[in-house]
C-alpha cells in the first residue's frame, strides 16, 4: 500500500499544481487582452534608436509612394516613418504599401500623430493614422505598460500564458494518468472510493464506486481507510447494483466523501 499512497499523494499534488497553473494562465491571458482592449492597443510604443515596420492600404488616388502627404512626427526628424515599397494585398488584392517607423538615438519623448493621404484632399482613411509614443528608454515604457504582467517581469503577458497553459494542460493530463492508476490500484484489492455520503435514519449511507461489485453479498463488511487519516471504522453493505454498493455505516463515524471502502478481509 505504501506505493498506492505515493500514487495518491503524486495524484493530489498534480490536480492542485495543474490549478494553480490554468487559473494563472486565465488571468495572465485577462491582464493581456485587458491591456490591448483598454491600455491603448493601436498605439506604437518606441524607444531611442528604434525602428518599427508598418503597412497598410494605399491612399485614394495614389498609385507611388512619392504621391504620398505624410503629416505629422517630430519638427526635428528625431521620429519619422519612411515608405519604402508598394505591393499587392494578399487578401483582396488591392494596393498596399510598407515603411517603418524610425527614432533617433536622442528623440524627444512624447505622443506623436501620423497621417498619411493623397495631395487630392480625399476624406482620410483612419487605417492611415498612426499614433506613436516615444519614451527614453525600455524601462521607462516597460513601467507605463498596461499589463501588470509586463510591469512586473518585462514578458509579454500572451507568451507567458501560453507557456504555463502548456504546463497547466501537461499537469493535468499527467493527474489524470494517475488518477486512473490509482482506481486500478483499489480495483486490484476490491475496493472503492465513496462519492456519494447522506443520513438516512439515523445512519450514514455511503455509495461507493466498484469496477466490479458481483462477489459483494449484502451484510458483508466493509472497513473505510484514507491514505493520511488511517482507519476509519466499519460499515455493512446494503446492496449492490450496477457496481455500485451501499454500505451502512455509524452516524458517529469520521469518514468523509473520497475515503477508500474495501472488505474488510482485504
Amino acid at each position: 500500500m505504501i506505493r498506492a499512497q505515493r500514487i495518491w499523494r503524486l495524484q493530489r499534488a498534480s490536480g492542485t499544481v495543474a490549478m494553480i497553473l490554468l487559473v494563472l494562465t486565465l488571468l495572465i491571458l485577462f491582464d493581456g487582452l485587458r491591456g490591448g482592449i483598454f491600455g491603448g492597443s493601436g498605439q506604437v510604443r518606441l524607444i531611442p534608436g528604434e525602428r518599427y515596420v508598418v503597412s497598410g492600404p494605399m491612399p485614394p488616388k495614389t498609385e507611388r509612394i512619392r504621391d504620398f502627404v505624410i503629416e505629422g512626427g517630430a519638427f526635428d526628424g528625431s521620429l519619422r516613418l519612411v515608405p519604402e515599397a508598394v505591393f499587392t494585398g494578399y487578401l483582396f488584392g488591392g494596393g498596399m504599401w510598407r515603411g517603418y517607423f524610425e527614432v533617433s538615438p536622442v528623440p524627444r519623448p512624447g505622443t506623436y500623430v501620423f497621417k498619411v493621404r493623397d495631395r487630392f484632399g480625399e476624406k482620410q482613411n483612419p487605417a492611415l493614422v498612426f499614433t506613436v509614443r516615444v519614451f527614453t528608454s525600455a524601462k521607462a515604457r516597460q513601467a507605463d505598460s498596461p499589463s501588470l504582467v509586463t510591469r512586473w517581469t518585462a514578458a509579454e503577458p500572451l507568451i507567458v500564458a501560453a507557456v504555463l497553459g502548456f504546463f497547466g494542460l501537461a499537469t493535468a493530463g499527467g493527474n489524470y494518468l494517475l488518477g486512473r492508476k490509482w482506481h486500478e490500484l483499489l480495483a486490484e484489492h476490491g475496493c472503492g472510493e465513496i462519492f456519494r455520503l447522506r443520513k438516512i435514519d439515523g445512519y450514514l449511507e455511503a455509495e461507493v464506486e466498484m469496477r466490479s461489485c458481483s462477489s459483494v453479498e449484502e451484510g458483508a463488511p466493509f472497513r473505510f481507510t484514507h491514505p493520511l487519516r488511517g482507519d476509519l471504522g466499519q460499515g455493512t453493505v446494503l446492496s449492490c447494483d450496477r457496481n455500485e454498493i451501499r454500505i451502512r455505516i455509524p452516524a458517529d463515524s469520521p469518514v468523509r466523501l473520497g475515503d477508500i471502502a474495501c472488505p474488510a478481509q482485504a
